[in-house]
């Protein structure tokens, strides 16, 4: 029978007639009612006939007051306190109706003479009975419903706009089965007053027994991000957790200025959420001034960074935008999103190849940058790894060959993007960016140019495309495992915004040839990341969901690091921005061996190549990866000098990596050492490549 009648209601809404004569019948019983009150509730004392003529006359002014608010066309189901107030409103053109009666109608006859105490009582007690008539209705509504089998308990964290907005979505909701116990807030004043009938308690009182004695689900989150510390919530998060609740929260109605999300909508906390920080206050005035009527040219314009860029640059008024990538269907995904917003900027976006001399050169004689921010490159570490040749012909080859065709067209400003991989590298793709900032470093050194280059530096950025989050969350939607590579591993996190923040902001700091650093709070431990998520998505951790350590990947570390060990930072404007001092380098020589490098990529094995890159880098020492045997340290009297054993050829007899002439002959691969611990290496690296594809 329940099922019916909510099928019944759901197809429909009652008609607005009925409603009216419903509103019509309260009316007259109440005025009917008013009599009965004013005489003690002796029906042999009320006149009937008097009565009946004296509402009767009353009824064109509550059809005018009909025409006039339309209190009946609101959906009773939906009714709000806003209905309650366009009935009052409705009955005041009614109640006036009789006061003009009772003032004006005497004269034509006493029976048309009402005593004002009966309109006034009857005021009062028939928008009463009306707003009751249509609360009663959604009362019922909501009840008939709700599955008694499928309530869930849940308390509100929040008991300010916000979790109002809560409250209301989920009463008026019935799709939401929800059982509100109480609210709960950091305010003392607030502790043991309510919110719509429902009390408010403190954290203390809420996590300490009334979480436990009402057996409570969930936590709704209705906490607006700008009233809140991202700390405060991560320890909000973590006390639910540990009481084993799901954590949702709702969206904030700041939001909706941006057409972002609707009202009230309830959505699962997001982990990228909590791992932020405060927003970094940005000189925004300066990076206007900078930008604006300018020609800005973003490479990897269509990946997580540049695209992000590439928004922001939008509101700050450059002449163009000129959008470079390899992927043509992100390049049409960016273009079109940013299109409706361009106004009188214009837009450049090219499907090209930075390592492409001959196109890049025709798109920047076709577009003349001024300022250009450098984002392309490839990032994994892993696979990168296995491709050294790849690695280094995208990064440092298309870094070089942007950097150079800025300084050959007069570019203002080049900003590329770094990592924290590049500080003492363990990788190839870390090696890769070293060099990059080497060859950049080595361009600002010169004197006879315009071009201002200025290197940023970012840690793991929260979102971005093949990051861990949407790794975990794809593999907790499919039922787990979540894979991490090492329970002790770290890592250091930044949201997209922040990342390109900082970028803008670095543009327009120093004279060149800096390195900046962003203050990237706490690193986060990715085993209880994983932990987390697990948990936030509503399951338990290794028992609804295992987590599996899969060990290591080619050229990972188990943390990361922003400086190398003899580099030190200068503070700047913004706290949250540092230069970094670095160690003094040889950039004539650098160049020149980078140079090499790419002159010889085509000729050279991964071996040599990668033995190259060390020449160049010092500190680069692979770890967990196959070219570890380039990194035994001979003997030698000029420690800060190292030599590398390459098995049966000492790499010091290799040529001088800057030497332009001709090459020495090279081995092909390491040969292997008579006591066989090469070879089981070799053997376990390669065990570790295989298992790894197979896991990603």
């Amino acid at each position: 029978m329940r099922i019916k009648l909510k099928e019944l209601i759901d197809k429909g809404f009652l008609p607005r007639w009925i409603i009216l004569l419903v509103d019509a019948a309260i009316a007259s019983s109440s005025f009917l009612l008013t009599y009965l009150l004013r005489f003690n509730l002796f029906s042999e004392h009320v006149d009937v006939p008097m009565m009946l003529v004296q509402f009767m006359t009353g009824l064109p002014f509550f059809m005018l007051a009909a025409v006039i608010f339309k209190p009946h066309r609101g959906i009773l189901r939906h009714s709000t306190m806003q209905d309650a107030v366009i009935l009052a409103k409705a009955h005041l053109v009614f109640s006036g109706g009789y006061f003009l009666i009772s003032i004006f109608g005497h004269n034509i006859s006493e029976v048309l003479l009402i005593p004002w105490s009966i309109i006034i009582v009857h005021y009062f007690l028939s928008v009463f009975l009306m707003v009751s008539f249509r609360f009663g209705v959604q009362f019922t509504y909501r009840n008939l419903l709700a599955k008694p089998n499928d309530t869930i308990n849940i308390m509100i964290y929040g008991a300010g706009v916000m979790g109002s907005i809560a409250h209301s979505v989920i009463m008026k909701d019935t799709n939401i089965h929800y059982n509100i116990i109480g609210f709960i807030d950091d305010n003392p004043s607030l502790w043991n007053s309510s919110v719509g009938g429902v009390k408010i308690f403190s954290p203390e009182k809420a996590f300490g027994n009334v979480i436990r004695e009402e057996k409570v689900q969930e936590m709704i989150l209705a906490i607006s991000g700008s009233k809140v510390e991202i700390k405060r919530k991560r320890e909000i998060v973590d006390q639910c957790l540990t009481n084993r609740l799901k954590v949702k929260e709702v969206s904030d109605p700041s939001n909706l200025l941006d057409g972002k999300l609707d009202e009230g909508k309830i959505t699962n906390v997001r982990i990228e959420d909590l791992l932020g920080r405060e927003p970094i206050s940005m000189k925004v005035d300066s990076i206007s001034k900078g930008i604006a009527g300018k020609r800005v040219m973003v490479t990897g314009g269509a990946g997580s960074i540049g695209s992000e860029i590439v928004r922001q640059l939008v509101y700050l008024n450059p002449e163009s935008i000129t959008i470079v990538d390899q992927a043509e269907s992100a390049i049409f995904e960016i273009k079109n999103e940013i299109l409706p917003m361009l106004g009188q900027v214009q837009l450049h976006a090219y499907v090209a190849d930075v390592t492409n001399g001959f196109k890049m050169r025709k798109i920047f004689s076709i577009c003349q940058p001024q300022i250009i921010y450098h984002a392309a490159a490839y990032k994994h570490v892993p696979i990168m790894e296995l491709q050294p040749y790849e690695a280094i012909s995208n990064n440092v080859g298309g870094t070089r060959n942007i950097a150079d065709l800025a300084v050959e067209f007069g570019v203002e400003k080049f900003v590329m993007i770094s990592t924290d991989k590049a500080v003492n590298p363990t990788n190839v793709m870390g090696a890769t960016k070293r060099i990059c900032e080497i060859y950049i470093q080595a361009l600002s050194e010169q004197t006879d140019i315009k071009t201002q280059f200025i290197t940023t530096r970012f840690g793991n950025v929260l979102g971005s495309n093949g990051s861990v989050i949407p790794i975990f969350k794809r593999q907790i939607s499919n039922g787990g495992p979540v894979t991490v590579t090492h329970r002790d591993i770290i890592r250091y996190f930044m949201t997209i915004p922040e990342a390109c923040q900082l970028v803008m902001e670095a543009g327009f700091m120093g004279n060149g040839g800096e390195i900046y650093l962003f203050d990237m709070g706490d690193p986060v431990r990715i085993y209880d990341l994983a932990e987390r998520m697990i948990s936030l998505s509503g399951f338990m951790p290794h028992t609804e969901i295992q987590i599996l350590e899969t060990g290591l990947r080619p050229g990972e570390k188990l943390f990361e690091e922003l400086l190398a060990d003899k580099e030190e930072t200068l503070p700047t404007g913004n706290k949250k921005i540092m230069i970094g001092k670095i160690r003094p380098h040889d950039y004539h020589a650098s160049k020149a061996s980078i140079i090499e490098l790419l002159k010889n990529l085509n000729e050279e094995d991964e071996w040599q190549i990668v033995t190259r890159m060390k020449k160049i880098v010092p500190e680069f020492e692979s770890k967990n990866s196959q070219y570890e045997v380039l990194d035994v340290v001979q003997p030698t009297n000029h420690p800060e000098e190292p030599k590398y054993s390459n098995p049966g050829k000492n790499i010091s007899e290799f040529p001088d990596l800057g030497d332009t002439k001709e090459s020495k002959e090279y081995p092909a691969e390491p040969a292997v050492k008579k006591n066989g611990k090469s070879v089981l290496k070799k053997m376990i690296n390669t065990f570790h490549l295989l298992t790894f594809n197979l896991f990603y």
